[in-house]
């Protein structure tokens, strides 16, 4: 079955590919590129204003003990970012409530033992909760608790923003594909180590 193009004339004469009618009203890329990474300024700057009032409201300042804030950020950050951390927050996420046996089926290469230690760091954080008939983690559940789900929510934007910024779309993506929509879930081998 064929889709009908929109086409004009001159395209015609010149032999121009046509546009299919459901991409027909979208935006071209450098247009909507541009206008993306205006929306993402935008909400940096939001985000600036907003850190800014919480340290106006809570009373201190961003430099009040450099050493103390970048000590707590690098330790924040490990944990979140730290070897698998990133990939089991995704798996839960995009999960919403999850086995043990499904996120590691979702990894592949994490060790069990791995992937126990990991969720039990995340939980401690207050990241991850543990749920389900059993004390055992293979017969466990996992999602993420309030302080887990905002971290995803104020994470998305950054990887959007980085994604658009590096050229959003693969090679042969179209604006439907659901290739925008897909991570990659598996670290360097070095990082099993």
């Amino acid at each position: 079955m064929s889709q009908a193009s929109t086409v004009t004339p001159e395209e015609a004469k010149i032999g121009r590919p046509t546009i299919p009618p459901a991409l027909a009203g979208l935006p071209s890329d450098d247009r909507l590129f541009r206008e993306l990474i205006a929306r993402f300024t935008v909400l940096a700057e939001t985000c600036a204003r907003f850190s800014s009032e919480v340290y106006r409201s809570s009373g201190t300042r961003r430099e009040a003990n450099l050493e103390d804030t970048v000590r707590r950020s690098l330790k924040i950050a490990r944990t979140v970012f730290g070897t698998w951390s990133i990939e089991i927050l995704s798996v839960i996420h995009l999960n919403q409530s999850v086995g043990f046996a499904q996120i590691k089926k979702t990894l592949g290469r994490i060790k069990s033992s791995t992937l126990s230690a990991k969720l039990r760091q995340l939980e401690k954080a207050g990241l991850v909760q543990r749920y389900g008939m059993t004390r055992k983690a293979p017969q466990s559940r996992y999602s993420l608790t309030h302080k887990g789900l905002m971290i995803a929510r104020l994470g998305e934007p950054v990887f959007l923003y980085l994604r658009v910024a590096d050229g959003w779309r693969g090679p042969g993506a179209t604006p439907a594909s659901d290739q925008d929509q897909e991570t990659d879930l598996v670290p360097d081998e070095a990082d099993e180590a």
